[in-house]
């Protein structure tokens, strides 16, 4: 990034996004967070993007970038979608009581928040991008079990927790400043709407009671 903005700042465009992540937010009590929450991941992979953006807002700050910093919840949508490919390939899991919140957001919608931020948003400032409801796992994969007629998947093992690398975070994201700044409004607001399509192709290709 260092390298990217010493070129920015002799060609400097109308306006620059990095697309950071939620994964900076380490909170693990699963209350709600926003932009004023504190970054403070606990990974190495969270500490880097959070090093990044103190890069791209500080060239924002002395006026030498016009930067701009969107941090993107779980993606999913055509190709995409981690849990939902395990529940389907029959390998998913549900972690403790399932209770640990997710908050995701849909491909197409994360195009849309990132033209948002670099038409109408401001230089220097962060925005969540992410979907209007989080979703406990266990909530998600009991709707993904109804909708695709299969059971409940079966609680994690000892071993399949040590293997796990996501999961150590546990909070609500709100994506209020990205609509209220740039009139952003998502095309799928929750799981339901963006996960539809998918489910419907799920059923259509027989990928149902067990099969995958």
């Amino acid at each position: 990034m260092r390298h990217v903005l010493d070129w920015l700042g002799a060609h400097p465009p109308e306006a620059f996004a990095y697309t950071s992540s939620t994964s900076v937010y380490g909170q693990t009590t699963g209350d709600w967070v926003d932009e004023a929450s504190p970054a403070a991941p606990g990974t190495e992979a969270g500490e880097v993007l959070v090093a990044t953006e103190r890069l791209v807002l500080e060239a924002a700050e002395t006026g030498r970038v016009p930067g701009r910093i969107l941090r993107v919840a779980g993606i999913y949508g055509p190709g995409r979608g981690h849990l939902f490919q395990q529940f389907l390939a029959g390998e998913a899991r549900v972690q403790g009581d399932g209770s640990r919140w997710i908050n995701m957001i849909h491909r197409d919608d994360v195009a849309s928040a990132l033209e948002a931020v670099l038409t109408r948003g401001a230089n220097g400032e962060v925005y969540n991008a992410v979907d209007d409801e989080p979703v406990s796992q266990r909530e998600f994969l009991a709707w993904l079990a109804a909708r695709l007629g299969r059971p409940m998947p079966p609680p994690a093992s000892e071993e399949f927790l040590a293997r796990r690398k996501r999961g150590l975070t546990h909070k609500r994201v709100r994506n209020r400043k990205l609509r209220t700044a740039t009139g952003w409004d998502p095309e799928y607001p929750s799981y339901r709407e963006g996960y539809a399509e998918a489910v419907a192709a799920a059923l259509g290709s027989g990928t149902t009671a067990g099969t995958s």
